[in-house]
């Protein structure tokens, strides 16, 4: 019998690809999550950005005063989010068992041209 020692597979191989494995979903999860956050601020900054035009040239109504208070306190949520995210891999337990900051709520911006629904046909 020949045996193809090139062919050998160790349980110390096995488990460092599986370290290497984990190491590479967890990333792919880091960025999945900062790209999330990324949206999310930039979402909500535009709102508020659109509402300070109408408070500037002096045509916000009330209602929109008040949207914009509540989106200022969520546009800090998802900024303190990211700024957690950012310290994940700081984290001794950083790749094995990651301690993730908890996602803040997602605002529904009425206004938004994604929230627009398509016209039944």
């Amino acid at each position: 019998m020949n045996i193809d020692w090139s062919k050998l597979i160790t349980q110390a191989m096995k488990d460092a690809a599986a370290v290497a494995a984990h190491l590479v979903a967890m990333k792919a999860e880091l960025a999945t999550r900062n790209a999330q956050a990324v949206a999310q601020i930039a979402r909500i900054q535009d709102r508020i950005d659109t509402i300070g035009y109408g408070i500037d040239i002096g045509e916000a109504t009330v209602e929109e005063e008040a949207e914009q208070a509540a989106l200022l306190i969520s546009l800090a949520a998802w900024k303190a989010y990211k700024f957690a995210l950012g310290k994940v891999t700081k984290q001794p337990t950083w790749h094995a068992a990651p301690v993730w900051p908890v996602v803040p709520a997602i605002p529904v911006i009425i206004a938004a041209p994604d929230a627009a629904q398509a016209p039944a046909v």
